[in-house]
């Protein structure tokens, strides 16, 4: 048969089914006497329901009429053991947990063909994670399904709600297989009915409230699992401010996180820690912690020999005496008293106050080498020297190391409260950024400075001049601008008449708010080029830094952002071709650099319970910092 009367047959097949239902539609609902507007709007409501079941039914049909010719698909002759680990692959992500629309990925693998939902049905492992948030009867086909298997499960309560969970009614009836648990915002009664009981095999605990209390009708709420944490392997206490520490007892603890709890006790916190000495992670957020009488002697150090992820942001500390508080103590106790001699990450951030002295923090601190040289042996590769991006800014003075822009910082110090910038910074800079670096490249370093000639002047800045590894200095609101273009221009020399400065290493230069015209930003790269950069004016000199000098073909970026772009056209022609600039860029605001770009994930949040050791330290998923809370409340479908 030709193509051409296929395609009649076709058509004509067509008109004669629609016709077929027009017509059995209007004898089974005796249309035609309809008389007013209401009438006919009935029909035409009953018909779209009408025609919604036929397209249903039709799927339903093509479906089963489709699945014998489904299963003679290649894909049907692999092992079901290959099948088991494409679906893992299609339902969960690279650290365990499932990924959105987990429910319906499960649903389309089911109806591919019978082969296809024989081995999701027997493979009980595809339906161990339930959420509060599915329906009813996924619950307890999984719950079934999923046999002795150990169960992941997430609980979002509505804040101030006792209704009966029917998920938890029918979760409930597996506690002994209950392994990690997700509670967020649950009713005091409720936690009185269904986690007050021990679960024999709980290793992950995460609870969280987004209001930082729970509810509760009459008394406090239980301790959860009745305080049976001896299984327990990662805890994460997130703004669950009922929770009474006192009696806490973990000893097979990987991962401990804390955020945002008031009046913690220190010596409580030691004592987690001496209990659980194998602990890979250890994170504490906003946490405010009371003055204790301190031990009379010095205690034993805390080795914490396989820890890798090390946090420590946000704290104070009550004084009982002033009233007030203060902001060093905790961080300067805790690494007093802890030795993380295999950590691969590190963040800390704090506010300086009181007596407390910056040299002493900075000298408490692991140094960035230890860090990537740890890293690099843990992957088994030497790492390539990272790039250190030191901030002083508005009274604070921060470093974060980056393995790579895109990962995110492997090493973050923050310290804000600075009401000067003291030798202790720069000192610091060039102990651990660039003497320490003894073989191979050293780090690149990104020195970024506000001025404010109360805490910043340009003789802070200028202090590191002779730092040939600083590639960018981003220089904001200086008032002194033709100060600063004439230390930009003016070669500087060692005692032994050495050309080291200022800032030999430079690719990038930022200036903002500094006060400087089109023109004497145009005389400041001549004269930098004549006097520092230009091959001829360094030949047969030597620099402290092995030969950072700019070469003419690369040369330097210069971009100059707010209160600095009114410049002409030709003024911007002739900075262009001055020798040794590589690029002009002229904006009003110099947008910010991030330290990281976290790429989208399709990963469900579901259960963002902390991953095994190996995962934690790798970057490419993990950004060193606490899941936000609305994480934990996402919609799985």
């Amino acid at each position: 048969m030709d193509p051409t009367s296929l395609g009649q047959e076709f058509d004509t097949a067509v008109e004669q089914c629609t016709g077929d239902i027009i017509e059995f539609f209007s004898k089974l609902n005796d249309t035609g006497t309809e008389k007013t507007y209401e009438e006919v709007t009935a029909v035409l409501d009953k018909f779209d329901a009408f025609r919604a079941a036929i397209e249903n039914s039709v799927r339903r049909k093509t479906v089963a009429w489709l699945r014998p010719w489904n299963s003679l698909a290649p894909a049907h002759k692999l092992p079901i053991e290959v099948l088991q680990h494409i679906f893992h692959f299609v339902l969960f992500g690279a650290s365990g947990r499932r990924r959105r629309h987990f429910v319906a990925r499960l649903t389309v693998l089911r109806s591919i063909s019978s082969i296809w939902r024989d081995v999701t049905d027997r493979t009980p492992s595809l339906w161990t994670q339930l959420s509060s948030q599915d329906h009813i009867g996924f619950v307890s086909e999984a719950l079934s399904k999923s046999q002795n298997y150990s169960l992941q499960l997430k609980y979002v309560g509505v804040f101030g709600s006792a209704e009966p969970s029917p998920f938890l009614d029918k979760a409930f009836m597996h506690l002994d297989r209950w392994e990690t648990v997700v509670i967020q915002d649950p009713h005091g009664l409720l936690m009185e009915e269904y986690f007050a009981c021990p679960a024999p095999r709980l290793k992950r605990l995460v609870a969280s409230t987004q209001t930082g209390g729970i509810y509760f009708g009459r008394g406090p709420p239980p301790l959860l699992f009745g305080g049976e944490w001896a299984t327990l392997e990662e805890l994460r206490a997130v703004r669950w401010k009922n929770m009474d520490w006192t009696d806490v007892h973990c000893y097979r603890l990987r991962a401990l996180e804390i955020e945002d709890y008031f009046f913690f006790d220190m010596e409580k916190l030691f004592s987690i820690l001496a209990e659980n000495l194998d602990l890979r992670t250890l994170r504490i957020h906003s946490i405010t912690f009371r003055d204790d009488l301190h031990p009379q002697q010095a205690p034993d150090p805390l080795i914490l020999r396989h820890l890798t992820d090390f946090t420590f942001t946000g704290t104070t500390q009550i004084v009982q005496d002033t009233r007030g508080q203060v902001g060093d103590t905790p961080v300067v106790r805790m690494l007093q008293r802890v030795q993380i001699p295999a950590c691969t990450f590190f963040c800390v951030d704090f506010r300086l106050s009181g007596d407390a002295l910056l040299s002493e923090f900075l000298n408490l601190i692991p140094s960035p080498l230890e860090i990537f040289q740890r890293r690099g042996v843990s992957q088994g590769f030497n790492p390539e020297p990272p790039t250190a991006r030191v901030t002083f800014q508005a009274g604070e003075f921060q470093c974060a190391a980056l393995g790579n822009p895109k990962l995110g910082h492997q090493y973050r110090v923050v310290v804000r409260g600075v009401t000067e910038i003291p030798r202790a910074p720069e000192e610091w800079v060039r102990r651990e950024l660039v003497d320490a670096w003894t073989e191979g490249t050293k780090p690149q370093i990104q020195l970024r400075c506000w001025i404010d000639e109360e805490i910043t002047e340009l003789d802070d800045i200028f202090g590191m001049q002779d730092i040939g590894s600083v590639v960018e200095l981003d220089v904001v609101g200086s008032s002194d601008g033709n100060g600063l273009a004439r230390r930009l221009a003016t070669a500087v020399a060692s005692d032994n008449g050495s050309l080291i400065g200022p800032f030999l290493g430079l690719r990038t230069l930022r200036l903002s708010n500094c006060g400087l015209n089109g023109t004497e930003v145009l005389r400041m790269v001549q004269d930098r080029y004549a006097q520092v950069t230009n091959p001829a004016s360094i030949a047969g000199q030597t620099t402290t830094e092995g030969d950072p000098s700019i070469p003419t073909e690369e040369g330097i970026t210069i971009m100059l952002g707010e209160g600095m772009d009114r410049i002409s056209r030709s003024i911007a022609r002739e900075i262009r071709e001055t020798p040794g600039v590589k690029e002009l860029i002229v904006y009003s605001e110099l947008a910010p650099t991030d330290d990281g770009s976290s790429g989208s994930s399709e990963e469900s949040v579901w259960s963002p319970y902390l991953s095994d050791a190996s995962e934690e330290t790798d970057l490419s998923s993990h950004d060193g910092m606490i899941y936000d809370i609305g994480e934990l409340q996402d919609v799985v479908e």
